[in-house]
């Protein structure tokens, strides 16, 4: 979470604000698109003080966990290491005279921005390995006896897809067709990329050709696969965790209701029993299934980085049986891109079109179905406001700014 740290010192109060406390990178690692991160380092004094420099500096690092430990004498169970770090210098103060190094009461302010390449990793916030990033602006001083002025944020770096770009959405839809003797199916998961906490919807069709079909059970599963390498001590790590997704409601696409087909709750039997024996003698299975994602809780997001190697694989398994005792198995897999859970509001509301192609789905008890709000990312949004609020706060007429170039002329000059 973007988090705010000020150091006080008597009257003396140095902070960070940012223009943005949140940098979006492009899903694709390997772009080589810059991004701006823009700020200013502020200052609030009482009293004069003497300085030599002011600083920031721009740092991400990686942590990770190794509970068996690591190293030569296996004894170092948590390893930190710098993967990206640059520094700015805002303000430089000559050491003569001495008058040139005096910054007087008031508040003083140095605007900053740093570029940073869309190839920087994105922040993890995994239970045994992190990345994160902060800056810290520093206030360098004169004298021995001394202490330097230091202020700390934390920036959040989150990877979100190019939704406008065509050929990431055409690329959003898996289908998979099967043919038996008797009978078809069609399984279609309209997008691969969501976030945590989200709803993935899935088209499942089962058109029997023959009597005697019947549904013995779904499984929808996301497998997460986490790999944690230390190449300096050539150790890795490898876990598998599987999530069963929660079915939240489910459509028919036929047009016509009279066609008779599996209830909601046949539908949730089906996810829930290895023989749940759901008929298809009466009617096809021709549903828009929408299922609810784990939460950011359980369920991490995606990532790029080597080291930390986070990746999703979405598995439905069916399993339908004829006259009773002839078992056919339905296998399909495909990879999918979990994004952080805080990217939820911007990139994930449906489109015009699918607002009007399908009605709000209510179960069989009339009770409309509600997604999971994540605290996460309910905290975000409230530290996302407050920055906001911030920002619009009206600035000191008084405040002193520190920029090398030239203000704009006036209108009257113009």
């Amino acid at each position: 979470m973007p988090a705010i740290s000020h150091l006080l010192t008597g009257a003396k109060q140095l902070s960070i604000d940012l223009t943005e406390p949140v940098v979006f990178l492009k899903v694709d690692a390997n772009d080589p698109s810059t991004h701006v991160l823009r700020g200013e380092v502020s200052v609030v004094l009482t009293k004069p003080i003497t300085a030599t420099q002011v600083t920031i500096r721009f740092t991400g690092k990686c942590s990770m966990v190794w509970p068996e430990g690591v190293g030569t004498k296996i004894s170092k169970i948590l390893h930190e290491k710098v993967i990206y770090e640059e520094d700015l210098i805002l303000q430089s103060f000559p050491e003569q005279p001495k008058s040139e190094g005096i910054l007087n009461p008031g508040l003083h302010r140095w605007p900053f921005q740093f570029l940073l390449s869309n190839q920087l990793t994105e922040t993890i916030e995994d239970v045994r390995g992190k990345v994160f990033y902060y800056m810290i602006a520093t206030i360098h001083r004169v004298g021995v006896a001394t202490t330097k002025l230091r202020a700390r944020r934390d920036v959040l770096l989150l990877r979100t897809p190019d939704w406008p770009n065509d050929d990431n959405n055409t690329h959003s839809l898996m289908t998979s067709e099967h043919h038996f003797s008797i009978g078809d199916t069609s399984i279609n998961v309209e997008k691969t990329i969501c976030s945590s906490g989200t709803e993935i919807p899935i088209s499942l069709s089962i058109l029997p050709k023959v009597k005697h079909v019947s549904i013995e059970s779904i499984s929808v599963i996301i497998t997460e696969k986490r790999v944690y390498l230390l190449p300096e001590f050539k150790a890795s790590r490898v876990e598998l965790s599987d999530f069963k997704v929660t079915l939240s409601n489910a459509t028919s696409l036929f047009d016509d209701p009279t066609i008779v087909q599996p209830s909601f709750k046949d539908i949730q039997r089906s996810l829930s029993v290895k023989n749940a024996h759901i008929s298809l003698n009466e009617g096809p299975l021709h549903h828009r299934l929408v299922f609810l994602l784990p939460n950011c809780y359980h369920l991490n997001h995606s990532t790029t980085y080597s080291d930390i190697s986070i990746v999703h694989t979405l598995k439905i398994n069916i399993e339908l049986s004829y006259a009773g005792d002839t078992r056919i198995p339905i296998r399909f897999e495909t990879p999918i891109t979990i994004l952080d859970c805080r990217l939820r509001e911007d990139h994930t509301l449906p489109t015009y079109e699918e607002a009007l192609l399908y009605n709000t789905v209510v179960n069989e008890e009339g009770k409309p179905t509600e997604s999971f709000v994540c605290p996460r990312y309910l905290s975000y949004k409230k530290k996302g406001k407050g920055t906001q609020r911030d920002r619009a706060k009206p600035r000191n007429e008084t405040a002193l700014y520190h920029n090398n170039s030239l203000p704009p002329p006036s209108y009257d000059d113009l």
